[in-house]
């Protein structure tokens, strides 16, 4: 911030328009365990080891940077409500999902077989986004307690995989993607709040299961009612939102959304993490 409070007054001595960008001053990419995640910091922040933290997790064939300059899966990107709510944003990056593809196409180990390489090899996500957390909480100040998740599609189900096999989140919001794990149970989910976002009419990640009748993975999904099952017997609180007339497509499902509640799913995210301040 202090570059970009620099830009400006020097705009003012030469007198034109001030041009800065709040994000370009605060967001940072790091390397973490051979991976690269982008952090967006707002300039307003609760005190030290007081402030609130979002993981979100890119969908299949996406990745962390295309969530962070909006290019792709962009209803994910939280630096807005950030900016307004005062927490910390963390966009984190999977490994290659697949041979044939760039290596920049990169997709999560969420379990059940899927999906891709992750999979196939086992990559250890869950160890791989717990630690990036505990280095981000030392890094920015944060409250663990106040830890929260959210992903599209095979970012969802990894989400959903974290509520189930750790206690890393508070809560978390998963969006287009079930808990695609073969268990009857979740003991670190209890306590928990999960809200599903998921479109009626979406064919590449059905609703009732199944393997879907669009996409690449080819992988056989479990039901939102398996996971709403799954987790409301293990303690936790599940709430479906399942959004009429949209698909798959994030921003089919965001802008649906934004019709009939009035809300994006951005911000919707923010209020039932609790982060919303009062506007």
């Amino acid at each position: 911030m202090k570059k970009c409070m620099g830009i400006a007054l020097l705009a003012v001595i030469v007198g034109i328009s001030p041009i800065c960008s709040a994000e370009a001053a605060t967001a940072v990419t790091e390397s973490f365990r051979g991976r690269d995640m982008i952090v967006y910091a707002p300039d307003h922040l609760p005190p030290n080891g007081k402030r609130a933290l979002i993981i979100v997790l890119h969908g299949g064939m996406g990745n962390a940077e295309r969530i962070a300059t909006t290019q792709s899966e962009s209803g994910l990107n939280m630096n807005a409500e950030a900016d307004k709510d005062g927490f910390v944003v963390a966009y984190l990056n999977g490994t290659k999902v697949a041979r044939f593809l760039r290596s920049d196409r990169r997709g999560w180990n969420a379990g059940g077989g899927c999906c891709g390489m992750p999979a196939e090899t086992n990559v250890d996500d869950e160890t791989y986004i717990a630690q990036a957390v505990a280095h981000l909480a030392d890094e920015y100040g944060i409250d663990t307690r106040r830890v929260y998740g959210m992903g599209h599609s095979n970012g969802a189900m990894m989400t959903q995989r974290l509520m189930c096999d750790t206690g890393l989140y508070a809560a978390a919001v998963a969006v287009s993607g079930p808990l695609n794990l073969d268990t009857a149970t979740c003991p670190a989910a209890r306590g928990r709040r999960i809200l599903a976002i998921h479109g009626a009419e979406d064919e590449n990640v059905p609703v009732a299961g199944g393997e879907g009748s669009k996409g690449f993975s080819h992988a056989t999904f479990k039901s939102e009612a398996h996971s709403r099952q799954v987790f409301t017997n293990s303690g936790a609180a599940y709430t479906l939102d399942l959004v009429p007339g949209a698909d798959h497509a994030f921003a089919h499902i965001d802008a649906a959304l934004k019709q009939t509640e009035g809300v994006t799913i951005a911000e919707k995210s923010a209020g039932f993490f609790g982060l919303a301040a009062a506007r």
